[in-house]
C-alpha cells in the first residue's frame, strides 16, 4: 500500500512526523534533501510514541523513554532496554511528493520486523 504523506518543502530539516496509517502510525523523519526514514512509531520496550520522543542521533534513532538506540538503516536494536527491532519503511520522493510505502502484511502491534519493507 502507498500513501502520499505531503511534498517535500511541507517538510523541514530535522522534523519528524506522526503518519497515522490503516495498519497503525508511523514516524517519519525528514534529514534534509531527499532524505526521509519511516519507522513504527511505537517503540517495542514500552510503546512510547516515537513521534515525540524519538530522535535521530547521527546513525541512530533513539527512544528518549528509556535510551534505547535502534539502527536507522535497518530499525535493529543497537543498545538499550530491548533487543526487539523497529519495523523500518520504504519512503519514496518522486518528483515533489513523498509516499509511505506499507506492506499489506504489516500491523504494528504485535509484530517484530515483519512489516519492514525496506
Amino acid at each position: 500500500m502507498k500513501i502520499e504523506v505531503g511534498k517535500v518543502e511541507d517538510f523541514k530539516v530535522g522534523e519528524r512526523r506522526r503518519i497515522d496509517t490503516p495498519s497503525g502510525p508511523v514516524v517519519l523523519f525528514f534529514l534534509g534533501g531527499r532524505s526521509f526514514h519511516a519507522f513504527s512509531a511505537r517503540c517495542p520496550h514500552l510503546g512510547c510514541d516515537l513521534s515525540k520522543y524519538g530522535v535521530i542521533v547521527r546513525e541512530e534513532v533513539v527512544c528518549q523513554c528509556h535510551f534505547t538506540h535502534f539502527s536507522i538503516k535497518d530499525g535493529k536494536a543497537i543498545k538499550g532496554a530491548t533487543r526487539k527491532s523497529l519495523n523500518k519503511f520504504t519512503v519514496i520522493v518522486e518528483g515533489n511528493g513523498v509516499w509511505l510505502e506499507i506492506a499489506s502484511n504489516f500491523m504494528e502491534s504485535g509484530s517484530s520486523g515483519t512489516g519492514k519493507t525496506s
